[in-house]
C-alpha cells in the first residue's frame, strides 16, 4: 500500500473510533459525522465504514431521530462536485433516513459512478435486498442493479438481478436478450459486456426509455419463463453468490450486528435454500445469540407481512425471519417446515423437522398437532421410520383414534418395505451397501444409543475439538458426547468443558448447557435412587439418598433457571420454568407474575393461566383463581384431553373452597363420567353427595 493509502486509513480509522465513541454516549448525529470524515478518506471500508454507520442509523432511528428536513434533503441530493461527494451525501440522507429506499439508490449510483467496487457492491446488495422483500418489487429497479453490478464488475450478481426483472417482466424480450448476454460474458470468464446498459451505463429506472415493440414471439416468451423460473434453483452460479452474502452475514454477526447479519443470511438461502451448513445453521446459532443478548422480538407489522409468501421459497424465509427473532416460538419453525417441504428443499426440511420433533418432544405438554404436522411432513420426505416415530407419539395421546392406529400400520408398513429395498430395482444387495455408514447414521437418530457408538462419538468429537478448541460448535458436541456415556466421570468433565468455556468466552449458552446437563445428572442418579428404594423399600440408607437428591435437585433447578430468566429477560419460555420452580417452592408471590408475562406466549397460555389459578387457589384467593380457571376452560378447545381436566379439576377444587359446593360436585361428577380413576374425583363425588360433614377433607391438589 502506498505511504499515502496508508497514512489516509490510519486517520479513517482515527474517525472511526470517535464516531463509536459518540455512539457509546448517545449523541449519533455526531457519530454519522464522523463516520462520514472517516469514509471520505476510505470510501471503499465497508466493514468499519459502511456497515457500522448502518447499524448506527438504525439504532438511532429506533429511538426516535428525526429524519432530515426538505431543505436539507434538496442542498444534499443537488450538492456534491465529484461522486464521492455526491455519495457521501446521499449516505448522510440514509443515515437519517435508514428506510427511505431512493437514498439507497442515490448512495449507489455515485458509489458506481466513482469506482467505489467495495461500497457499490455492498450498497447494490442492501437495495437489491430491500427490493426483494417489498410488497410490490419493482423491475426497473432490478434493472438499475444489474446495470450497476455490471459496472462494478459483479456479473454474477448482475445475471441474478436480471432473472428478478424478469419474473417481473417476462415479456420483456430485451431483457432475454441481456440475460443472455451477461450468461455469455460469464462463460468466456467475465469479459465486458457489449450493450451499453451492461457495460456500465447507469440509467435512473424512472427515466428508462422503453422499447418499442410490444409483441414477443412465443419461443422468447418460453424462454423469459424458464429464466424466471431458475432463480428458484440451487445451482452453483448461486452458490457462489449465496456463499458472498454468507460471509457479509459471518463479518456482521463477529461485530454484533445480529438484524443485518440476519438479513444477509436470509439473501443467501434466497440463493441457495437448502445450504444447511452455511445459511440455516448458522442463521439458527445466531438467532439464540441474539436473543442472549436481549434482541427484540418480531413487530405486529413484521409478523403481519413475514406469514404469507407468493412461493414457498418466499414463505420459507420469511417463516425463518420470525423464528430467528424469537427462536421459542414453535408456529414459526412449523410454517417453515410446511413451505420447506412444500418448495422441495429436502436437507432444510429434513433438519428443521428433526429439531420441531426434540422440542415438542421436551416441553411439559407436547402439542397433538404438532406431531401429526411431522407425521405428514416426515411421510412427504420419505423418512418413514421418523413418521412412524412420529405417529406413535400422537397416538399415544389420542389412543381412541382409529385413523391413527390405521396410519400407524401403513407407515410401518412402508417403513418395512424401504428398510429391504422391496420396490426397487435390482436384487438386495444394493440396499444393503455401506453397512457401517448406514449403522452410524441410525444410531445417531435413535433415542436409546449404542454403547459402541456412543464412545465412538466421544473420539470423534474429541478430534473436532483438538482442531477447532475455540469453536461452539465443537464444544456443544464433546460436551454432548460425553454426557450420551451417562457416568459421573464423563458428566463432570462434560460440564466443566462448558464451564470453562463461559470463563473465557462470558457466553452465557455455555453456562446454561451446563447446567442442563447438571440437571441431567441429577435426575439420572435420582432415577436410580427410585429404583433401589422400590426394591427395597425398608432400605433406611436409599430413602436418605432419593430425599437429598429430590432436595438438590430442587435447589438445583431454581438456582438454574433464576439464571436463565437474569440472562434472557425476554426469554417467556425461561420465564415459564423458573416460575415452575417457584410454584413448586410455595414462592406463589414470586410465580404469578412470571406465569402471567409467560401467557403471551400462545404455546404455554393455557397451561400458564392454570398455573396462576392454582397459585391464587393455595394463597387463599378463592375467587380470582375461579375466574382464571374458567377463563382457561373457555379458550381451551379440548375438552377431554388432561389439560381440560386438569383445569376443571382444579376449578372444582376452588368452587368447594368457595363454599359452592353445588357447583363443584357438578364438575367433579362430569370428570368422572369421562375418567373415574382421575386422581381423587371419585371419593371429592361420595364426599360431597354425603353432605357437608362429610365434605372438604380431600387432599389438597398437587403441584404439576
Amino acid at each position: 500500500m502506498p505511504e499515502s493509502d496508508a497514512h489516509a486509513q490510519s486517520q479513517a480509522k482515527g474517525h472511526f473510533e470517535r464516531a463509536r465513541q459518540a455512539s457509546e454516549a448517545g449523541d449519533f448525529d455526531r457519530a454519522i459525522e464522523a463516520y462520514l470524515d472517516g469514509l471520505r478518506l476510505s470510501p471503499d471500508d465497508v466493514a468499519e465504514g459502511h456497515i457500522e454507520l448502518r447499524v448506527l442509523a438504525l439504532q438511532r432511528q429506533d429511538r426516535g431521530g428525526t429524519k432530515p428536513s426538505p431543505e436539507e434533503v434538496n442542498c444534499r441530493l443537488s450538492g456534491g462536485d465529484s461522486p464521492l461527494d455526491q455519495m457521501l451525501n446521499a449516505e448522510y440522507l440514509l443515515a437519517m433516513d435508514p428506510e427511505h429506499l431512493p437514498y439507497a439508490e442515490a448512495l449507489l449510483r455515485a458509489a458506481v459512478a466513482g469506482g467505489y467496487r467495495e461500497a457499490g457492491k455492498w450498497i447494490a446488495d442492501l437495495v437489491f435486498l430491500a427490493n426483494n422483500n417489498a410488497s410490490k418489487p419493482s423491475a426497473d429497479l432490478y434493472v438499475d442493479l444489474r446495470d450497476a453490478y455490471a459496472a462494478i464488475g459483479q456479473l454474477d450478481r448482475a445475471t441474478a438481478a436480471c432473472q428478478r426483472a424478469i419474473r417481473l417482466r417476462p415479456q420483456d424480450k430485451e431483457l432475454v436478450n441481456d440475460l443472455r448476454q451477461l450468461r455469455a460474458n460469464l462463460a468466456f470468464g467475465g469479459k465486458a459486456p457489449k450493450s451499453p446498459a451492461a457495460a456500465g451505463a447507469f440509467v435512473p429506472h424512472g427515466k428508462r426509455v422503453k422499447g418499442e415493440e410490444k409483441d414477443v414471439a412465443t419461443e422468447e416468451i418460453d424462454a423469459a419463463r424458464h429464466e424466471a423460473a431458475m432463480v428458484q434453483t440451487a445451482s452453483d452460479q448461486q452458490m457462489a453468490e449465496a456463499k458472498a452474502f454468507f460471509a457479509n452475514a459471518r463479518k456482521a454477526a463477529d461485530g454484533k450486528q445480529y438484524d443485518y447479519a440476519i438479513d444477509m443470511y436470509l439473501c443467501g438461502l434466497g440463493r441457495a435454500p437448502d445450504a444447511l451448513e452455511e445459511g440455516h445453521l448458522p442463521l439458527c446459532e445466531l438467532g439464540l445469540q441474539r436473543r442472549g443478548k436481549g434482541g427484540k422480538k418480531p413487530s405486529m407489522m413484521e409478523k403481519v407481512r413475514r406469514m404469507r409468501g407468493k412461493s414457498p421459497l418466499e414463505q420459507m424465509l420469511n417463516a425463518e425471519y420470525l423464528f430467528v427473532k424469537d427462536p421459542d416460538n414453535l408456529a414459526y419453525a412449523e410454517a417453515m417446515l410446511k413451505a420447506a417441504v412444500d418448495g422441495g428443499f429436502s436437507r432444510t426440511a429434513h433438519w428443521i423437522a428433526n429439531l420441531i420433533f426434540q422440542t415438542n418432544n421436551a416441553l411439559e405438554k407436547p402439542s397433538l398437532q404438532t406431531y401429526l404436522l411431522l407425521k405428514d411432513c416426515y411421510k412427504a420426505l420419505g423418512q418413514y421410520d421418523k413418521a412412524v416415530a412420529a405417529c406413535q407419539r400422537a397416538y399415544r395421546m389420542k389412543s381412541d383414534s382409529k385413523e391413527l392406529a390405521d396410519e400407524y400400520k401403513n407407515l410401518s408398513a412402508e417403513l418395512t418395505m424401504s428398510k429391504g429395498n422391496y420396490t426397487g430395482k435390482g436384487d438386495f444387495r444394493q440396499s444393503i451397501r455401506d453397512q457401517e455408514t448406514q449403522a452410524k447414521m441410525y444410531a445417531q437418530d435413535r433415542i436409546i444409543k449404542t454403547e459402541d457408538y456412543r464412545i465412538s462419538a466421544v473420539e470423534d468429537a474429541r478430534k473436532a475439538y483438538a482442531r477447532e478448541p475455540d469453536q461452539p460448535k465443537a464444544i456443544f458436541a464433546l460436551a454432548e458426547a460425553l454426557a450420551d456415556l451417562e457416568s459421573d466421570q464423563a458428566e463432570n468433565e462434560a460440564i466443566q468443558l462448558l464451564e470453562d468455556a463461559y470463563t473465557r468466552c462470558r457466553e452465557f449458552t455455555f453456562k446454561e448447557r451446563a447446567g442442563l446437563l447438571r440437571l441431567r445428572q441429577l435426575r439420572r442418579k435420582l432415577r436410580a435412587a427410585r429404583k433401589q428404594l422400590e426394591a427395597k423399600p425398608e432400605y433406611t440408607e436409599a430413602k436418605e439418598q432419593a430425599a437429598d437428591l429430590t432436595a438438590t435437585l430442587n435447589d438445583t433447578e431454581l438456582e438454574h433457571y433464576r439464571l436463565c430468566v437474569e440472562n434472557y429477560p425476554t426469554d417467556g419460555a425461561h420465564k415459564y420454568e423458573y416460575a415452575l420452580r417457584l410454584m413448586r417452592n410455595g414462592r406463589y408471590n414470586d410465580a404469578i407474575p412470571l406465569f402471567q408475562d409467560a401467557q403471551k406466549d400462545p404455546r404455554r397460555r393455557i397451561s400458564a393461566m392454570d398455573k396462576v389459578g392454582y397459585c391464587f387457589l393455595m394463597k387463599g384467593w378463592y375467587a380470582d383463581a375461579i375466574d382464571v380457571f374458567s377463563q382457561a376452560i373457555e379458550q381451551y378447545e379440548i375438552k377431554d384431553d388432561a389439560v381440560a381436566k386438569e383445569l376443571r379439576y382444579n376449578l372444582a377444587r376452588a368452587c368447594e373452597e368457595q363454599g359452592e359446593k353445588e357447583k363443584a360436585l357438578d364438575i367433579y361428577r362430569k370428570i368422572a363420567q369421562l375418567d373415574f380413576c382421575y386422581r381423587d374425583v371419585g371419593a371429592r363425588v361420595d364426599k360431597l353427595r354425603a353432605g357437608p360433614d362429610q365434605a372438604g377433607s380431600a387432599a389438597t391438589p398437587e403441584a404439576t
